[in-house]
C-alpha cells in the first residue's frame, strides 16, 4: 500500500523526464530533449527510484539501461502519457478549439519531397505548428504505436497494429552508381550479375533494405554488402564517389540523376514499385489538423510528386 501511495504522489514532469530517459537511454539526451540539464534528469530519475524503492535504470558508465522493473513501469507510463493526450484531444474539442501542433512522423526517405506537402498544406492552415520526427521504418512504427505522432509517412506499413493505411503515390526503388561505373554503360542486366558486386546498403531496420533484401532473396541472389550506412546522403556521396553500387528510394536521387552525378542501373525487373502510405491508430479522437493533413495528403500528394519527379513517368 505505501508504494500505491507513493505512485500517486508522482508528477508528470517525474513521468516526462522518465519517457524521454527510457526512449533516448541517456540522460544528456533527454536533458537536451526537456531543455533541461543532465544532473537535474538524473536528480530526477533518483527521486523516482527512491519513491519506488526499486531501480528504473540501470547505469554502465555514461550509458544506461532499463532494468526490469524500469521495462514494466515504462509500459504503464506510456499508458498513462498516451491517455492525457487523449483527453487534450477530447477537451480541446469539447472546447471548440483545436490543439496547435501537428506532430507527424516520416521515414528519412519521405523528407526529399514532404517540405513541399507541408508548404502547400500550410497555405490553408496558417498558423499551425508542425513537429517532424524523422526515422527508419523500425523507430517509426514504435513512434506511431506509443501515440508519440498524430499519423505517420511511410512505405513498409506495420502488419501488427491497429492501423488505417492509405496509399496515396506509387514509389519506385532502384540500383543507382556512379555515372563512371562500368555497369552504368550497360543496359538490359542481369540480376544475377548483383552476386558480382559489392553493395552499399541501408542499415537493418530500414523500409529500403528490406525491399532491396526481398528482391535478392526472390532471385536467390547473394551479393557481398560491404558497406552499411544510416543515412540516403551517406549512400549518394559514395555511390558518387564510385565505392560501389546501392539500392535506393528514386524519390532520394532526383536532382543528383537529373545533374548527372548518379546513374540509375538498367537491371531487369527494376525499377521495382511501392507505395506511399499515410498511416495512423485507429482510434475515434484524432485532432482536426491530423485529419486535414490525412485529407490533403490523398487528394494532392501522387501529383506533387509527379511534378518533383517529372522523369519518373517515363521509366
Amino acid at each position: 500500500m505505501k508504494n500505491l501511495k507513493l505512485l500517486r504522489n508522482l508528477s508528470m514532469r517525474q513521468l516526462r523526464v522518465f519517457l524521454a530517459a527510457a526512449r533516448h537511454l541517456s540522460f544528456s539526451k533527454a536533458a537536451a530533449e526537456l531543455s533541461l540539464t543532465a544532473p537535474a534528469v538524473s536528480m530526477q530519475i533518483r527521486d523516482m527510484e527512491n519513491d519506488l524503492g526499486l531501480e528504473l535504470f540501470s547505469r554502465v558508465g555514461r550509458r544506461v539501461e532499463l532494468t526490469t522493473a524500469g521495462e514494466y513501469f515504462l509500459v504503464y507510463a506510456k499508458r498513462v502519457a498516451a491517455t492525457l493526450r487523449d483527453a487534450e484531444l477530447t477537451l480541446s474539442k469539447l472546447r471548440g478549439s483545436e490543439p496547435g501542433l501537428l506532430k507527424i512522423g516520416l521515414v528519412s526517405t519521405a523528407k526529399y519531397f514532404l517540405p513541399q506537402l507541408l508548404a502547400r498544406f500550410k497555405e490553408e492552415h496558417f498558423g499551425l505548428q508542425i513537429k517532424l520526427e524523422v526515422r527508419n521504418r523500425d523507430q517509426m512504427v514504435e513512434l506511431l504505436r506509443d501515440g508519440d505522432i498524430d499519423l505517420a509517412i511511410m512505405g513498409r506499413t506495420p502488419a501488427d497494429m491497429d492501423t488505417r493505411i492509405e496509399a496515396f503515390a506509387a514509389h519506385p526503388h532502384a540500383f543507382i552508381a556512379s555515372p563512371e561505373h562500368p555497369l552504368s554503360r550497360e543496359q538490359g542486366i542481369a540480376p544475377m550479375v548483383l552476386n558480382q558486386i559489392e553493395l552499399i546498403s541501408r542499415e537493418q531496420g530500414s523500409g529500403t533494405r528490406a525491399i532491396m533484401e526481398r528482391f535478392l532473396k526472390e532471385r536467390g541472389l547473394t551479393p557481398r554488402v560491404s558497406m552499411e550506412m544510416s543515412s540516403n546522403e551517406s549512400i549518394k556521396q559514395a555511390a558518387m564517389a564510385n565505392l560501389g553500387i546501392s539500392f535506393v528510394s528514386l524519390h532520394t536521387v532526383g536532382l543528383e540523376v537529373t545533374h548527372g552525378k548518379l546513374s540509375v542501373l538498367d537491371i531487369d525487373e527494376t525499377p521495382i514499385s511501392r507505395a506511399w502510405h499515410v498511416v495512423a491508430l485507429n482510434r475515434s479522437n484524432h485532432s482536426a489538423s491530423a485529419e486535414a493533413f490525412r485529407y490533403f495528403v490523398l487528394e494532392h500528394g501522387a501529383a506533387i510528386l509527379d511534378e518533383l519527379h517529372p522523369n519518373l513517368a517515363r521509366r
